[in-house]
């Protein structure tokens, strides 16, 4: 039932995203015709359907964990914000007298890159290590081998002329650590960090969205050593046909600007991220662009062994917590799951200080407690379905990526 429902509100809010933006597309095309009235009408849709969707990310928020409700809730703040923006915008051209045929001055022209298409996020050299990820091995050899290695140890690879062979391709499902494990790639190559979603890049004006994928780019090249990291690659790389203009004109955008970046001294590195590498373009797997596909899973027993015992290194406790038998007890968890459950478990402590507070007692030392980790588990269940692993590893088959083996 959860994975069914889950399903569902992703999907409906992917339709209330492309239809937002084909009305907010729609809607600058007819004022720049000078249909006026006919624009407002499709600014004042567009708002709509972007308030239909953050209110559909709430919806989701609420059967997600602790670290994705907090994603969820930046792009909901994002998409109310261009909801409102685009309702007031609606009032002012509802004013404005027909002039067919004129071109209205309000939005810029397509090929003016001005105002807000400049946009691009702050790179910065992000302080994650591959030291700070439990386990995965496997993953960070694939990574070291393939995307770190040719640019720390170029002269190596030139002489046995072997060239960058594209950009990265993290998938797995929600809460594993992907990007953790871009932000730590980016610290081993000692690069900028340019982390882009899909609301970064939505803009309320024709053509602003292809704008600032080039401008991001652009930024990306200048800065020389840069990683490109698109988180929830699924929404903006999606599978071309659909009845979106948008999408149907972003997509090809963002193969140009990928097409041929191993040229650029391998000082360019693109990594997407996703839950649903099925929903992506196949032309974005092609040699060249992203090849290579690292499969973020679960947390095998080991790994979850020894996340606990880092997350609780350091916590006030009052008995010895036995983390194997902890870790036993969380199969399916994802590492946000597992943090979720260690603050919850922290949350009753912090509870009975203040109670004692309040009360105007005593207050002794508090600490954690068995029985507190206990409670939180009995609180909580894993965040990820089998039916999501299931098709992931459905996918991995379809096209020849060996599956995990389990321990």
């Amino acid at each position: 039932m959860y994975q069914n429902q889950n399903e569902e509100l992703y999907q409906r809010y992917q339709t209330q995203l492309r239809e937002a933006m084909d009305a907010d597309e729609s809607a600058t095309a007819a004022l720049q015709r000078g249909r006026a009235k006919a624009a407002a009408e499709l600014y004042a849709r567009a708002s709509a359907l972007y308030a239909a969707a953050a209110s559909t990310l709430l919806d989701m928020g609420e059967a997600s964990n602790a670290a994705e409700r907090g994603n969820i809730e930046a792009s909901v703040e994002r998409l109310i914000e261009t909801s409102k923006e685009l309702k007031a915008y609606a009032a002012q051209v509802a004013q404005r007298p027909e002039a067919i045929g004129q071109p209205s001055q309000s939005a810029p022209a397509d090929g003016d890159d001005s105002g807000d298409a400049r946009f691009v996020p702050v790179g910065a050299v992000p302080q994650e290590t591959f030291d700070d990820i439990a386990g995965l091995a496997e993953a960070k050899q694939m990574v070291l081998d393939e995307i770190i290695n040719p640019l720390v140890y170029g002269e190596f690879y030139r002489r046995f002329h072997i060239e960058s062979n594209g950009g990265l391709l993290l998938f797995g499902p929600p809460g594993s650590g992907k990007t953790m494990m871009a932000r730590a790639i980016a610290n081993r190559a000692n690069m900028a960090f340019f982390p882009v979603r899909c609301s970064d890049i939505v803009g309320k004006y024709f053509g602003e969205a292809e704008k600032r994928v080039r401008a991001l780019f652009a930024a990306a090249r200048e800065a020389r050593n840069a990683v490109i990291f698109l988180d929830e690659a699924e929404a903006l790389a999606c599978r071309r046909g659909g009845n979106s203009t948008v999408m149907n004109r972003l997509v090809p955008e963002l193969l140009s600007q990928m097409d041929g970046f191993e040229r650029f001294d391998g000082h360019v590195i693109v990594i997407f991220a996703t839950n649903r590498p099925y929903d992506i373009d196949p032309a974005f797997l092609r040699p060249g662009r992203l090849p290579n596909h690292c499969y973020i899973p679960l947390p095998d027993l080991n790994v979850r062994r020894a996340f606990l015992a880092r997350k609780l290194e350091g916590l006030p406790c009052g008995e010895e917590i036995d983390v194997d038998a902890l870790a036993r007890r969380t199969e399916r968890f994802s590492c946000a799951d597992l943090t979720n459950l260690i603050k919850r478990a922290c949350q009753r402590p912090v509870n009975r200080c203040i109670a004692r507070r309040e009360s105007g007692a005593e207050s002794p030392e508090e600490f954690l407690r068995l029985t507190d980790l206990n409670a939180a588990l009995e609180a909580l269940h894993p965040s990820v379905e089998p039916a999501e692993i299931e098709r992931l590893e459905k996918w991995m088959q379809r096209i020849g990526i060996p599956l995990p083996q389990a321990v």
